[in-house]
């Protein structure tokens, strides 16, 4: 039996330590001044979370993002860290793959959506609100989710999937990405396993945007529009006092097919839709010759 030596394997586990500790070093202190940033907030501005649903869901959002800012800042300045700035083009560039984004995330939610329907597992149900107060509460709430999408993909896609992906290679980082993005949706109501595992596969396709030309944007643009259509349609989000008034995606049948509390996203019409755009992005990174495809399968070039 031939032995690997031993040199051959220390770069690599030296690689992997590195990447470890730096991207824990990322999340502390971004944790650290996140939370700093929210205090300071309260003493000065007021306790923005009792201002209702939308400066609460704004807020959060906004001083999150303030958070990841100041953290890259730090690592660009003091660590000499360039890839936390990664995955922002030109204006014109970011503006049109978010578009792009934005066009799958739309197709993906209205393909769930409308094989949920098909299998029975909802219905759109609607009230009596008119279009006005329908409006008047879905514009604001977009803008809220906006800024959340952005918060949620530049933390999530941003330094720590970037770093991971120079040590496992795209798909590995991308597929681990998935499982700390799943278990981040752990706490929210009606989390079970099939929210994991589709919410594991959804990652794999926004991480996969991620690693376009249109990087961040690019999978900002899908996640706001992913959750957009949802709440546009009445569907629940992993998100607390959400009711949209006039029209309620009503749950039927059992949980795998309706999704249950959590909403449709746990739903089998989710599984299905998701693995049919994974499917789609595979060939497509396939056909385009593209060896280190940011899915778990292939062969991985860590550090390309």
């Amino acid at each position: 039996m031939t032995r690997v030596p031993a040199a051959r394997w220390g770069v690599p586990v030296r690689r992997a330590g590195v990447a470890v500790l730096s991207i824990l070093g990322y999340v502390v202190v971004f944790l650290v001044f996140t939370m700093l940033v929210m205090g300071l907030t309260k003493i000065l501005v007021g306790d923005y979370e009792s201002g209702g649903l939308f400066l609460e869901l704004a807020g959060e959002g906004l001083l999150t993002a303030l958070g990841i800012l100041i953290t890259n800042l730090l690592f660009r300045y003091l660590g000499q860290s360039r890839e936390v700035f990664q995955g922002w083009p030109a204006l014109r560039t970011s503006l049109g793959w978010f578009a792009k984004g934005g066009l799958a995330g739309l197709l993906m939610a209205g393909a769930m959506l409308s094989i949920t329907l098909a299998l029975r597992g909802g219905q759109l149900v609607f009230g009596d609100g008119d279009l006005p107060a329908y409006l008047r509460y879905v514009v604001p709430l977009g803008g809220c989710l906006l800024v959340a999408a952005l918060a949620e993909e530049w933390l999530f896609r941003g330094y720590p999937l970037m770093k991971l992906a120079s040590v496992l290679g795209r798909g590995w980082a991308n597929l681990l990405m998935g499982v700390l993005f799943a278990a981040a949706h752990l706490g929210s109501p009606g989390a079970n396993l099939m929210v994991s595992v589709n919410i594991v596969l959804g990652s794999l396709v926004v991480g996969s945007l991620r690693f376009t030309p249109g990087g961040i944007p690019a999978a900002w643009g899908f996640h706001f529009v992913w959750n957009y259509v949802q709440v546009l349609c009445g569907a629940t989000l992993s998100l607390e006092g959400v009711d949209v008034p006039g029209v309620t995606f009503a749950p039927s049948g059992s949980t795998l097919l309706s999704g249950g509390v959590f909403g449709p996203e746990a739903s089998v019409g989710a599984t299905i839709a998701t693995i049919l755009v994974l499917v789609v992005l595979a060939v497509h990174f396939r056909r385009r010759g593209i060896r280190d495809v940011p899915l778990p399968l292939g062969k991985s070039e860590a550090g390309q």
